[in-house]
């Protein structure tokens, strides 16, 4: 009894070191296997953080990338037949070095599916809501990475010779700001007689017609939109179109007297014609048009009063200046004669403005001081443009440029640098250091946040200041990520 006893007991040991050896054969590989697989997801880890890494270094190298080319920038909504005409055209007839940039306005006919069909032959952006004309081209605007831009409707078809003409045109004077072609539909100077009756006509007609001739460029006051071509360093000094101008009409009309105030030229390149359809996706909207064009019209009146009065004034101030500092840097030996404007220069002093990451800036004298600290009074939101054109100064404590807005008067009652008044005459100033500069519109005193620092002067006390340059609104944008 006591020997099988012990025979069973042995038998059990056994059979346990059996099974625990078992155990042992098959947990081995599993470890091996889980092993494995936290050092994938290790290696893993690391590479993706490198990944990014890499991602994030080549995103900001690629951001200030240029291309030796133009950037050809497309705003469409709808009318896909007229979109795909028109990039054939330019894939048949471009061969100057260049990139097509296509900006949908949330269209409904197809125009996304066949536009991500063309990835890596074109470049475009799809909008979630129609932002309209100005809106669209702001979009490709921030996308371009050309020396030169070239704004064009989506119902163009392009010709031979078209962009190396107006290249042609736009180099030959560095006073020039924008270039347009003749077409047989448009308004104003740009239009001409055709004859041609079909595609192929219209095609050997241009051919034709685009042998590169000087002789047929000239100045001129205004350009239309359907075709504008411009340096990318010209859109850096002048900014973005307004979007305040909704769908489409006028915003082109107040990209030109921003052009104008700047001091630079229009010109027509009267040796380039392109096939112009005419205002399709406009005229979709039937009964809607007269509406937006009369809301359009009050706007850019309501902005601007008399346009070409101002651009006529500046121009005066502008001679003036470049006279004065003509002789002055001619006793230093200097090439350089001529008053250089900007956007900017139009802008007021004794501001606070903000862009897309959210610093507060104290604008005084051209230069842009960061606001530290809670700022409680009014800014006004601009884009990395704008506020990239002003030097940065040094920070600013939020107290002292609060101090500085609630100033109005000075002690004894004259204006302080920065104080905004109206004279009986019902025109407003600001006091800009030595100089006293109009601001254009009511609309402008407003868009500027300074209506509520306004205190009242008479017209002969204006008169202690130079007159300077007239503060213009700058533009609206509803598409915020500029």
């Amino acid at each position: 009894m006591e020997v099988d006893v012990l025979s069973r007991l042995s038998q059990q040991l056994k059979r346990a070191g059996q099974t625990k050896r078992n155990h042992k054969l098959r947990s081995t590989p599993l470890k091996r296997s889980n092993r494995r697989l936290r050092f994938a997801k290790e290696q893993y880890k690391k590479g993706y953080a490198a990944g990014y890494q890499m991602g994030i270094a080549s995103g900001k190298e690629q951001f200030d990338h240029h291309i030796d080319g133009t950037s050809i920038i497309i705003p469409t909504y709808n009318k896909l037949n007229m979109l795909k005409q028109c990039i054939a055209s330019i894939q048949q007839y471009t061969s100057e070095a260049h990139e097509i940039i296509v900006v949908d306005d949330a269209s409904t006919d197809g125009t996304a599916a066949y536009l991500r069909k063309l990835s890596g032959q074109i470049r475009y952006q799809i909008h979630d809501k129609n932002y309209g004309f100005a809106g669209s081209i702001n979009t490709g605007l921030k996308m371009a990475k050309g020396k030169t831009i070239c704004l064009l409707n989506n119902d163009i078809i392009v010709t031979t010779n078209w962009l190396g003409n107006l290249l042609h045109c736009l180099e030959s004077d560095p006073a020039i700001g924008m270039v347009g072609p003749v077409t047989n539909f448009i308004s104003g100077e740009q239009q001409i007689e055709v004859a041609y009756g079909t595609n192929q006509e219209m095609q050997q007609f241009a051919r034709q017609y685009n042998e590169q001739d000087a002789s047929k460029w000239k100045m001129v006051e205004r350009i239309v939109g359907f075709c504008m071509l411009f340096h990318k360093s010209f859109f850096e000094e002048i900014g973005y179109l307004d979007e305040g101008y909704r769908i489409g009409n006028f915003e082109d009309e107040d990209f030109v007297i921003r052009t104008r105030l700047a001091g630079r030229k229009l010109a027509i390149a009267g040796d380039c014609f392109i096939h112009h359809f005419g205002s399709q996706s406009m005229k979709e909207l039937g009964e809607q048009l007269q509406d937006i064009y009369k809301k359009n019209e009050a706007f850019y009146q309501q902005k601007w009063s008399n346009p070409y009065e101002w651009v006529q004034r500046v121009t005066e101030w502008s001679e003036s200046k470049s006279k004065t500092k003509s002789l002055s840097m001619s006793t230093k030996n200097e090439m350089e004669t001529g008053v250089s404007l900007r956007a900017i220069s139009f802008y007021p002093t004794h501001i606070a403005v903000t862009g897309l990451n959210g610093t507060i800036f104290w604008v005084e004298q051209g230069i842009k001081h960061p606001i530290r600290g809670a700022y409680p009074f009014p800014t006004v939101k601009l884009s990395q443009i704008e506020l990239l054109s002003w030097p940065t100064g040094s920070d600013i404590e939020a107290d002292r440029a609060a101090e500085k807005w609630r100033k109005t008067t000075n002690q004894d009652g004259s204006v302080p640098d920065g104080g905004v008044f109206v004279t009986e005459h019902g025109r407003w100033f600001q006091r800009d250091g030595i100089t006293c500069r109009a601001v254009i519109s009511e609309y402008a005193l407003k868009q500027w946040k300074l209506n509520d620092r306004v205190m009242s002067r008479s017209e002969a006390e204006k008169l202690l200041w130079e007159e300077g340059l007239p503060i213009m609104a700058p533009p609206v944008f509803v598409n915020s990520n500029l």
